[in-house]
């Protein structure tokens, strides 16, 4: 698959790798649909109208994460100094957001099963440039003057 137009599923878990010279984006597509619950039921050994949607989506994090983990542990022997993120769970409307952040290189794949369960992957790499993106301020000039050098706990 050459775009991630052809993903069509609704949900997406993210993790990232990232270095001084590059950043890796992992993406695990999926909808939580009567499929999915099921795949996910029997993997873990539970029945699907005992599954929650905690250990549903916890399930899938560790998809990515083992994923993620071995390419990490593949791409350690050459870049020493690699950080890599817990698993987000996002909807896919935050996709589009993907699309402009300038990445070099991305690819995506399809994964299904006999039984029509389909999951894909998208995986996108940055190198040697600037990542930054700007978040517009929406309380005012006044409050964010007020808050300049401030350190708030949460």
């Amino acid at each position: 698959m050459d775009k991630q137009e052809g993903v069509k599923q609704k949900e997406f878990i993210m993790l990232t790798i990232s270095s001084y010279e590059f950043r890796i984006c992992i993406l695990l597509h999926f909808t939580k649909d009567k499929l999915t619950m099921d795949y996910v039921a029997n993997a873990i050994k539970m029945s699907p109208e005992k599954l929650e949607a905690a250990r549903y989506y916890d399930y899938l994090g560790e998809i990515g994460n083992t994923f993620c983990g071995a390419l990490k542990r593949e791409l350690s022997k050459y870049f020493p100094h690699l950080g890599m993120s817990t698993p987000n769970k996002l909807v896919s409307a935050s996709l589009k957001f993907m699309e402009d952040t300038g990445f070099d290189y991305d690819m995506h794949v399809k994964a299904s099963d006999n039984n029509g369960v389909s999951f894909f992957s998208s995986l996108y790499i940055t190198a040697n440039k600037e990542f930054d993106f700007r978040v517009e301020n929406k309380k005012g000039e006044e409050a964010a003057d007020a808050n300049k050098g401030a350190l708030e706990l949460f």
